[in-house]
């Protein structure tokens, strides 16, 4: 084999070489540009393959046919750099393309000297190799090796490819010629491979920066539990801080303060998800955890379990979000409906009741007036007294009737507090105690007034009954966030924990005469008018705040 025909087969066989490893590359990343590369060098081995025959020595249907092909795939390549620059290529390489091949095929067709009818091929071939080069030059962002070898070995092919035509007649430079173009493009073909893989790692990088972003800047905490030889948290995320009041630290120097923090009522779902992690973490998981100031929130957590190739579970990842509030909402909820239950048995039963115990009252009333009953007035006195209380129940019990009517219209709070507020004072002085009203302005909200008058009533009466003589009940009216509020504060010694838990339930009451519906009532009519109502309560007293939104 002699030189020449060696440096042939080497040309072939790098070019060869390159097609494989573009098209292995499109196979599996599927990009576009990588794609359009492919089909370049395939076009150029190709050409390669079927024209070996030198230039000058070609026919002119052939050197016409070599041109289109040679000038439309260079234009190719500007495309698909294009399209990895993310640019869009310009229309003026589609008229100097037009421009060159006429320029060419006219000086064919005139049988000009080689020279001449290459150059404008030549020409526009060598502008392809340094604009390729230019623009991975002024592009700062991909400054790499990749970047650097590209642009030398494009300055360089360009540079070749300029001198070919002075030089294709020297026999003993033809094959270095073969040997130095193939060396290029191999390097042009690798440099961009390079480029490409170093943009990759880039994207990389860049989006598990953006990962992180996302996982330490969410609401909830998502965290990675690695089982493999020592149980360890690999990492969990700074919501963890606002969540339980630990740092994340603690959590990866104690792999086991996460599962310590779990309330003992709940380890068992715990206990489930480690024995059997499919079907547990089929749903979430609702539990309750210990804050470090001791708090109980509710949380719930969605697990993914991670297995081997053996089918053991090596890992877990989980999220886990504040239900608390949630939670809360369907507790109020439930309470609502048993409202409703309680409203419903009212309406069905108040009148069967009423009517029996008209009649009885009646009686008593007349027995009373008779001269025979006169040494038995206080027995007498004691069970109208009784019936009176009775009837007061059932009073309170229509007032739970989720179907009683009510006027809803835009009323001023002040004014219906100004309204009762003697009433109030009269009921305040007859126990030796105060009622103080403070109010600053606020807008008209819609309001049922009756409603609204059973609603300071009943607080009323509660905060009075709660206090020793002496006590002051404080109302007060302002606006905060858009919301109307109407706070009533008693002096009393607190509502106990267990009662608090429980507020607004029917039948429950600290008094010894309640009938544990006035804060049921409160509680319904707040629901009817989409209020809000809070309590806070301590040893130095209790305070109701309803919440109305005007807004």
């Amino acid at each position: 084999m002699t030189f020449y025909e060696l440096s042939v087969v080497v040309t072939l066989s790098a070019t060869f070489i390159v097609v494989c490893v573009y098209f292995f590359l499109f196979s599996l990343y599927r990009q576009p540009y990588i794609g359009l590369w492919s089909v370049f060098w395939l076009v150029h081995l190709t050409v390669q393959i079927f024209y070996r025959t030198p230039l000058h020595q070609l026919s002119f249907a052939e050197l016409v046919t070599i041109h289109l092909i040679t000038t439309a795939n260079h234009l190719f390549l500007v495309f698909s750099t294009s399209k990895f620059l993310g640019k869009e290529i310009h229309k003026s390489w589609y008229y100097v393309a037009t421009g060159v091949s006429a320029i060419s095929i006219i000086a064919m067709s005139l049988n000009t000297s080689f020279l001449i009818k290459a150059i404008p091929t030549i020409a526009f071939v060598a502008y392809v190799y340094f604009w390729h080069s230019w623009m991975f030059m002024r592009h700062p962002e991909r400054k790499s090796l990749g970047n650097t070898v590209l642009c030398l070995a494009f300055i360089g092919l360009a540079i070749h490819t300029l001198d070919m035509p002075f030089l294709i007649s020297v026999k003993w430079f033809a094959p270095w010629g073969f040997i130095i173009s193939a060396t290029l493009r191999v390097i042009i073909a690798f440099g961009i491979l390079m480029l490409y893989l170093e943009q990759n790692f880039r994207d990389l990088v860049e989006k598990e920066k953006q990962y992180r972003l996302l996982a330490e800047n969410a609401a909830d905490t998502i965290y990675l539990y690695s089982l493999k030889q020592v149980p360890k948290i690999t990492y969990i995320s700074p919501s963890i801080v606002k969540l339980t009041g630990y740092q994340t630290d603690d959590f990866i120097k104690s792999p086991d303060l996460l599962f310590s923090l779990i309330h003992p009522n709940d380890t068992f779902v715990i206990d489930k998800l480690i024995q059997d992690p499919i079907a547990v973490s089929a749903t979430p998981i609702i539990m309750r955890l210990i804050r470090k100031d001791h708090s109980i929130i509710w949380v719930e957590q969605t697990t993914v379990p991670i297995f081997d190739d053996n089918g053991s579970c090596i890992s877990f990842e989980g999220i886990i979000r504040d239900i608390t509030t949630r939670i809360e909402l369907e507790q109020d909820v439930s309470r609502l409906d048993r409202l409703n239950t309680v409203g419903q048995m009212a309406a069905n039963v108040a009148h069967e009741i009423r009517n029996p115990l008209t009649t009885v009252k009646g009686y008593l009333q007349l027995f009373q007036r008779k001269p025979n009953f006169v040494s038995y007035q206080d027995q007498f006195n004691l069970l109208i007294s009784e019936l009176d209380r009775a009837n007061l129940i059932i009073q309170e019990y229509l007032s739970l009737c989720k179907d009683k009517s009510r006027e809803l219209k835009t009323s001023p709070l002040n004014q219906i507090i100004q309204n009762i507020y003697p009433l109030l004072q009269t009921a305040a002085n007859a126990s030796s105690k105060d009622v103080h009203y403070i109010q600053e302005t606020t807008p008209e909200v819609r309001l049922d007034e009756k409603e609204i008058r059973q609603l300071l009533l009943n607080l009323v009466r509660n905060g009075l009954e709660a206090m020793e003589p002496g006590g002051t009940v404080t109302l007060r009216t302002y606006v905060e966030n858009d919301h109307v509020i109407l706070s009533v504060q008693d002096q009393g010694k607190g509502i106990p924990q267990h009662i608090l838990d429980n507020i607004g339930k029917p039948f429950l009451t600290t008094k010894e005469n309640g009938t544990g519906l006035g804060l049921a009532v409160v509680y319904k009519i707040v629901s009817d008018h989409q209020a809000n109502i809070q309590v806070e309560s301590s040893q130095q007293g209790t305070t109701f705040r309803v919440l109305f939104k005007f807004k």
